[in-house]
C-alpha cells in the first residue's frame, strides 16, 4: 500500500476528488494554512498497483511550480483495512490491468549518477581504454569484452536521451559534456598508450583492431536496435539489460582504434574508427529516445511538454541531419 498526500488550491477540490473517486481510494481532506493562503490537503491509501497511476494524474491537475502546492507518495508497512484488503483481492481476482508507467522521478537512480562528469568516471574510462588498448593489440577478445563492461560511457549517452525526453535543459547539456569528455579521453589513452608502446616495440594491426575499421550502414540500424534494448531497460524494472548493450554496443573499442589511428599517423584507421563510434553513438540516442517517446516518457505539466517537444524536435532533426550524413560516409567506394 501507499499513502497519497495531495496539497492543493480550493477550486482544485473538485478534480483531486474525481481522480480519489475514480481509482476507488478511500480519502480524507482538510483545511490548512500557507502564508495566510486557504488550502486543502488530501490524503488517500492506495494499492501498489494504481499507484502510480493515481499520483500522475494528480500531478497533472496541481501546479507543483507553487512552493506550498505538492503531491508525495510513499510506502506505508501496513493499513488496517477491510476495505481496502478486499479492494486488492478484487483487482487481483478480476486481473486489472493498468497501464503501469514509471514516474519521470523513478528514472533518477539510473539517470543522475551519470549527469555530471566527475573524476571517478574519468578514472573509468582511462582503465577501460587502456584495458581495451592492450586487448586490441593482443588480438584478445575477452580482454577487449572487459573493456566494454567497465566502461561507463553508456551512462551520459542513456542520460542525454531521457533528459532531452523530459526538457531538462541543463541536465541534457551536461550530459553531452560528460559524454564528450569520456570519449575523448578514450581516444587520447589510445593515441597516448600506442604512442609510448611504439617507442620500445613493433607494434601489429591485429584483426581485432581492423574489424573496427569496417563501416557499413548495417551498424547503424544495429545501435538504434541497440537504443530499443537500453530505452526498455530503463522504462521496466530489469535494468540488468544495460549491461548486454554496453557489451554490444561496443562503444569503447572503435574509440580506442580511432586513438591507434592518430598515433599511428594512420588517417584511414582513425577516418574509419571514427566513423563507427559515431553511428553507435548516434544509433544508441534515436533508439533510446523513440522508446522513450513511444512509451509516454514526458513531463507530466503542459508548459513542461512543450519545452520538452521542442527539444525532442531539435535533436531528432540534428541526429537525422548525421546520420545522412554518416550514411555518405559509409557507402563511400
Amino acid at each position: 500500500m501507499r499513502k497519497i498526500e495531495v496539497i492543493c488550491y480550493e477550486q482544485q477540490s473538485k478534480s483531486i476528488e474525481y481522480s480519489f473517486k475514480k481509482y476507488k481510494i478511500p480519502f480524507h481532506s482538510e483545511l490548512t494554512m500557507a502564508d495566510d493562503e486557504k488550502l486543502l490537503r488530501y490524503t488517500g491509501i492506495c494499492p501498489d498497483s494504481l499507484a502510480n497511476a493515481l499520483s500522475n494524474e494528480l500531478n497533472k491537475i496541481v501546479d507543483t511550480r507553487k512552493k506550498e502546492l505538492y503531491v508525495t507518495s510513499f510506502a506505508i508497512e501496513a493499513t488496517l483495512s477491510d476495505y481496502l484488503s478486499n479492494y486488492v483481492k478484487e483487482l487481483e481476482s478480476k486481473q486489472v490491468k493498468v497501464k503501469k508507467k514509471k514516474l519521470i522521478e523513478e528514472y533518477d537512480s539510473i539517470i543522475d549518477p551519470n549527469v555530471r562528469f566527475n573524476k571517478n568516471l574519468l578514472f573509468m574510462i582511462v582503465i577501460a581504454a587502456g584495458v581495451a588498448t592492450v586487448g586490441l593489440f593482443a588480438n584478445n577478445a575477452s580482454l577487449v569484452i572487459g573493456a566494454m563492461l567497465i566502461s561507463p560511457l553508456l551512462g551520459p549517452i542513456s542520460a542525454f536521451s531521457f533528459n532531452t525526453a523530459v526538457g531538462k535543459t541543463e541536465k541534457m547539456y551536461k550530459s553531452l559534456y560528460s559524454g564528450l569528455i569520456l570519449l575523448v579521453s578514450v581516444i587520447l589513452t589510445g593515441a597516448l598508450l600506442t604512442f609510448i608502446g611504439a617507442q620500445f616495440m613493433e607494434l601489429p594491426l591485429t584483426n581485432e583492431i581492423l574489424s573496427r575499421t569496417e563501416i557499413s550502414p548495417v551498424f547503424l540500424g544495429v545501435a538504434i536496435a541497440l537504443g530499443f534494448a537500453g530505452g526498455i531497460a530503463m522504462s521496466t524494472n530489469i535494468p540488468g539489460i544495460l549491461v548486454g548493450v554496453a557489451i554490444a554496443a561496443a562503444l569503447v573499442p572503435p574509440a580506442t582504434v580511432a586513438g591507434i589511428g592518430i598515433a599511428l599517423l594512420d588517417f584511414e584507421i582513425f577516418s574509419s574508427a571514427l566513423t563507427l563510434t559515431a553511428a553507435n553513438i548516434i544509433g544508441l540516442v534515436l533508439g533510446m529516445m523513440i522508446v522513450f517517446f513511444i512509451g509516454g516518457v514526458s513531463p507530466r505539466k503542459f508548459y513542461e511538454k512543450e519545452k520538452a517537444q521542442r527539444h525532442m524536435i531539435i535533436t531528432i532533426s540534428v541526429f537525422i541531419g548525421l546520420s545522412i550524413l554518416l550514411g555518405f560516409l559509409l557507402f563511400k567506394p
